[in-house]
């Protein structure tokens, strides 16, 4: 078991061979006495081209939507390392805009069906109040909200209060069957023209899914992947 999920035979098994040297490279790293202003500063001399190519696949998204009207979503957010990406690249592409960053999350981990024996139960489980400190201390009160919230039961009531909100760029992260297939219609009617949603594990054998709750719903979509990456693994535009 790793980080909330049991890897299968197909995709998930594709980069299994680099497992052994990635946790023998952390541990290096680890004994090697490095502050945690130099882990900040230096990043790139620490983090792996594969956790590179995720964030390079998102931010060729979030570029693609400059200058298309909408806020930026993300369902599922965890410990919030894209969607404070999300954030910092509003700071840096769109301070004078209006583009504001919301997060959509229980904090109550996974909870798979009998379908997803390979996602473990509250798994990916994160804290709210940790998160929202670290909002707080790197200032992105005024861009950056989370909500809260269950989106299998609460989406009308949050859309019901918030009825104007529209959005560029939407990344589905939480891949489980039942959160893609509630939450996706909402998403799609408020994605503009020209804007963007993400499959973080569309096509991926651990999260089936996100896989059948996207054929359910957008049967004819094309869905298009970034060559380069290996997660985030899908995309549709909204013509």
């Amino acid at each position: 078991m790793a980080h909330g999920y049991t890897p299968g035979n197909l995709e998930s098994n594709k980069f299994a061979h680099k497992k052994e040297s990635y946790y023998k490279g952390l541990e290096t790293i680890k004994s090697l006495g490095y502050s945690i202003d130099e882990f900040i500063h230096q990043f790139p001399a620490f983090t792996g081209h594969m956790t590179l190519s995720r964030f390079l696949a998102l931010y060729e998204s979030y570029k693609s939507t400059l200058g298309v009207s909408g806020h930026i979503a993300e369902i599922g957010v965890y410990k919030g390392a894209s969607l404070l990406f999300f954030s910092k690249l509003v700071e840096i592409f769109e301070n004078q805009s209006f583009t504001q960053v919301h997060g959509f999350d229980w904090f109550k981990g996974n909870e798979p069906d009998e379908n997803e024996s390979m996602i473990e139960t509250h798994g990916y489980m994160a804290e709210y109040e940790q998160l929202m400190s670290l909002i707080k201390a790197q200032q992105l009160e005024h861009s950056t909200f989370i909500h809260k919230i269950d989106v299998t039961k609460e989406l009308d009531a949050f859309f019901g209060k918030y009825p104007h909100l529209q959005f560029k760029l939407v990344f589905f992260d939480a891949g489980m069957y039942q959160v893609v297939k509630t939450a996706l219609p909402y998403f799609r009617e408020r994605l503009t023209p020209g804007g963007q949603i993400i499959f973080n594990q569309f096509n991926f054998d651990v999260a089936p899914g996100e896989t059948k709750a996207v054929k359910e719903f957008l049967p004819n979509a094309k869905i298009r992947t970034f060559p380069f990456n290996w997660m985030p693994t899908a995309y549709i535009i909204k013509e």
